[in-house]
């Protein structure tokens, strides 16, 4: 056991916290706004629209994902599961590219960017 150890291993140790927000970015995805998301997709595939953006409330820990302008592991690892939400219903990661939205000083989001090649 040394230090490092107690840096990346254990319940709090950032390979658990890596993990865990990646599966709660997955959730959100596929549990969370399912209904959502497909709500402005069929919305803005009626309208012919290719190119849009999403943006959805995260209540996942808004402190850590905020942490450092949203340079960080926790964020990547959240965003890098809603990728994989995504791709499990379809959506490749060059059709929508997460990122974190910080506008608002008290409430966290995620910008689903979509863009829909049509050519």
């Amino acid at each position: 056991m040394s230090l490092k150890t107690d840096y990346f291993d254990g319940a709090t140790g950032l390979h658990l916290k890596e993990q865990e927000a990646f599966d709660a970015g997955v959730t959100f995805i596929v549990t969370t706004n399912v209904a959502a998301i497909s709500t402005a997709l069929k919305a803005s595939a009626a309208a012919g629209i290719t190119k849009f953006t999403t943006t959805l409330t995260t209540s996942y820990q808004n402190t850590y994902l905020r942490g450092n302008n949203g340079n960080n592991l926790q964020l990547k690892s959240y965003l890098n599961g809603i990728s994989k939400g995504l791709s499990d219903q379809g959506i490749f990661e060059f059709e929508c590219t997460p990122s974190l939205n910080i506008s608002d000083t008290l409430t966290t989001k995620i910008d689903l960017n979509f863009d829909f090649q049509t050519t």
